[in-house]
């Protein structure tokens, strides 16, 4: 960003700011001002790195010296909420677009196209390869498309030829490489000399995700999962540092989701609710995809069966989902959603039979506004000021965020910069404030930003933009809203409307 940009958004916070002091509020939600107004200059190096299943509390549970450091001199949000279902392909590969589900056409780790009448797995690597499962535009695509260059080292819908294009350079997914060899190409890649160096690279680890499904997310493995990935970071960080770059490259630190304990004794059996072999199931648990099939059950059917048949289970028309989950339009999305509630999983009684007692620990998949669900966001680089907090942010933005550290003009796309355009190339470190609300009888947690907030409410953590309000602060996204006018608070989640609200803290 240049000091004129820089500027530019100084001044819109500032005035925002005075703005809110006196209740009324200017538009927060501004986008970037044009590229092509301001002077430019090559961006610096952006490192991209997934920690597979990182949940946002792990840092706490251990020492963690490299992830600490990284978080101390530069920014760190509360957590990263990411879109549904809280599921790996699915949330990387909104992550770089900036889409939720609904945009992207990867609805899950395991798909139906029935249009091709084809399946989609994660585990076929014909199919991660194949353009024609992801829509949407990558950031490495919008990078490429500039005449720079790319390096993947893993990341779901790097392998696949989208639009026509793939990353300068590219790895297929090899679970077998270890974390020095990967940290050791990406020097390598930071090696190139001029323009043959990538202005964007992706890293990949997956240790603590798997350790937190065979286990449990408060299993001693994952201690020693997430102690492996952070000796892999410091040998990173020593190698940066070697090539004097860590204060003047991005590294951004993303994990795809959550984990939450699962166990035996919460199943549903869906064979036991439903004719299985009349329906077709792309995806099973947490969140069940079902299609009605020609010589089978109806939509109606399969609704009708499901619909109050367990208690913790909860049963979707597909034009009725929702809508904060963004997951009714894309043709890949199943006739009928079920969705069993938090650490509850789903199966046909022929597999659970097989199951050992201790076979799963841990999954995700669920709601994203689950805190369990959400995972760990840390920024360093010359945008970030040393010791920055924000609160929970949305990773749906993070694709405008790396738009703007790279200097490029950022496709169509459901995220925003506003959450971020005050905190990067700001010298003074974005704060958090806190405060706790009583709505009757329930609590509410509200932890405010410069220009988002994050709403606490039942073991649920809501990021919210700010947005504009003729009066008082107004934090909204699609079904939830905070909205304090004076000594009135108005707050809504999912149509239920939250009476009585005032600020105890």
């Amino acid at each position: 960003m240049s000091k004129m940009k820089r500027s530019f958004w100084l001044i819109i916070t500032g005035s925002l700011l005075g703005v809110l002091a006196g209740c009324t509020h200017s538009d927060p939600t501004l986008a970037a001002t044009p590229k092509s107004t301001f002077e430019t200059k090559a961006a610096p190096p952006l490192l991209l790195i997934s920690i597979d299943g990182l949940r946002h509390d792990y840092l706490e549970k251990t020492e963690l010296p490299n992830l600490t450091r990284l978080a101390n001199g530069g920014l760190r949000a509360d957590s990263l909420q990411h879109v549904f279902p809280t599921k790996t392909f699915v949330t990387h590969y909104s992550l770089v677009t900036g889409l939720h589900a609904d945009g992207t056409g990867v609805v899950s780790n395991n798909m139906w196209d029935p249009e091709r009448k084809t399946r989609f797995s994660l585990r076929n690597a014909d199919a991660v390869s194949d353009g024609r499962w992801y829509d949407g535009e990558p950031i490495w695509n919008t990078l490429e498309k500039t005449g720079k260059q790319a390096a993947t080292y893993f990341w779901p819908g790097s392998e696949a030829d989208i639009g026509g294009m793939r990353p300068t350079i590219w790895m297929p997914y090899d679970g077998d490489a270890s974390y020095n060899e990967r940290v050791e190409q990406v020097l390598a890649w930071l090696d190139l000399p001029g323009e043959e160096r990538p202005e964007f690279i992706t890293l990949y680890f997956s240790a603590v995700d798997s350790a937190g499904h065979e286990h449990g997310p408060d299993h001693p493995e994952v201690i020693s999962a997430l102690k492996e990935v952070d000796t892999a970071l410091g040998l990173l960080i020593e190698g940066i540092e070697q090539r004097s770059l860590l204060n003047s490259m991005h590294i951004l630190i993303t994990s795809d989701h959550g984990m939450e304990t699962v166990n035996k004794n919460r199943y549903v059996l869906l064979d036991e609710l439903i004719d299985v072999r009349k329906i077709n199931i792309s995806d099973w648990s947490p969140v069940a995809q079902i299609w009605a099939t020609d010589d089978g059950l109806t939509v109606d059917e399969i609704y009708t069966a499901l619909n109050n048949a367990h208690p913790n289970l909860q049963v979707y028309k597909k034009a009725d989902v929702p809508a904060r989950y963004h997951f009714n339009k894309h043709k890949r999305i199943a006739d009928v959603i079920a969705e069993v509630d938090l650490g509850w999983m789903m199966s046909s009684k022929a597999r659970f039979d097989l199951m050992k007692p201790d076979s799963l620990g841990g999954m995700h998949g669920w709601d994203p506004a689950w805190h369990s669900m959400q995972g760990i966001f840390i920024a360093h680089g010359p945008a970030f000021a040393p010791g920055a907090r924000m609160p929970a942010v949305r990773s749906i933005d993070l694709y405008s965020l790396m738009s703007e550290l790279m200097d490029l003009v950022p496709a169509v796309n459901d995220g925003s910069l506003s959450a971020f355009a005050p905190v990067i190339y700001n010298a003074e470190p974005a704060a958090i404030r806190s405060s706790n609300w009583r709505c009757d009888n329930t609590r509410l947690v509200l932890r405010e930003g410069q220009s988002l907030a994050s709403l606490e409410h039942n073991g649920r953590v809501f990021s919210l933009p700010l947005t504009p309000s003729a009066s008082g602060v107004r934090y909204e996204d699609t079904s939830v809203l905070f909205w304090s006018k004076g000594d009135e608070t108005q707050v809504e989640i999912d149509g239920e409307i939250l009476s009585n609200c005032h600020n105890v803290s």
